[in-house]
């Protein structure tokens, strides 16, 4: 087989890695805290190298609601098209699933084009329930077909919501079927991360169950903006 190429840049879960990044797998496998260190699938990192093809930026943004969600959406769309600033030299693709009302939709396909992302979020729907495990199904749609175009290329999901799930998925609860959703993420080579925006006093904490569901990172973010969402993604991606 031809041997990897490019500087070790950083480490995504892949339980399938043949280029391992031992650092990053050791580091989950020690974070379990069991008495006697044993490697496991789920533990796998690969290394991703630097000279290779791009990341895929996936926001799966929440747009149920009312004022909340027009917050949520309005950030996405402004990150979105921040980190595209970028995304011709990266050679960086970003895409954006909304969910609200009965499921959630593509707003935007894959894509390095300022001027496409500007079209396709010019109008962007809020309101109504939260179909969560739709979304995080969609996602998986599209993070497979990534994977079978371009099986080494990086992808980073970017969950923005408070985690509260309310549309049945094929006649199953909402929240198990969104659990169920985010197993199958996990299974995937991704890097995810949370941005929680629950608020209110009492808070249910169903977006850090969610993150540690998706094995992935949990960052709660009491007023959610644009500038916020590209730090987090460009701290992720360095």
């Amino acid at each position: 087989t031809q041997s990897p190429r490019g500087r070790y840049v950083r480490a995504v879960r892949d339980p399938h890695a043949t280029d391992i990044a031992f650092d990053a797998t050791l580091r989950t496998a020690l974070g379990r805290g069991d008495a006697h260190i044993t490697i496991q699938r789920d533990d796998l990192h690969r290394k991703v190298r630097e000279g290779r093809t791009g990341t895929l930026i996936l926001f799966v943004v929440d747009a149920s609601g009312s004022m909340a969600a027009r917050r949520r959406m309005e950030a996405a769309k402004g990150a979105v098209l921040t980190l595209l600033g970028d995304a011709y030299r990266q050679r960086d693709d970003v895409a954006l699933i909304a969910f609200r009302g009965p499921q959630a939709q593509v707003l935007l396909p894959p894509t390095h084009s300022v001027e496409l992302a500007e079209r396709a979020l010019r109008t962007l729907p809020t309101g109504g329930r939260t179909p969560l495990a739709h979304a995080l199904t969609l996602a998986g749609e599209m993070i497979a077909r990534a994977h079978r175009t371009t099986p080494e290329r990086p992808i980073v999901l970017v969950l923005i919501t408070d985690g509260k799930a309310n549309v049945p998925l094929d006649g199953r609860d909402p929240w198990h079927a969104t659990l169920d959703a985010a197993a199958h993420l996990a299974a995937q080579p991704i890097t995810a991360i949370v941005l929680d925006t629950e608020q209110g006093v009492v808070r249910h904490g169903r977006a850090a169950e969610l993150a540690a569901a998706l094995r992935g990172v949990h960052i709660p973010l009491e007023d959610v903006s644009a500038e916020q969402v590209v730090r987090v993604v460009q701290q992720t991606l360095k």
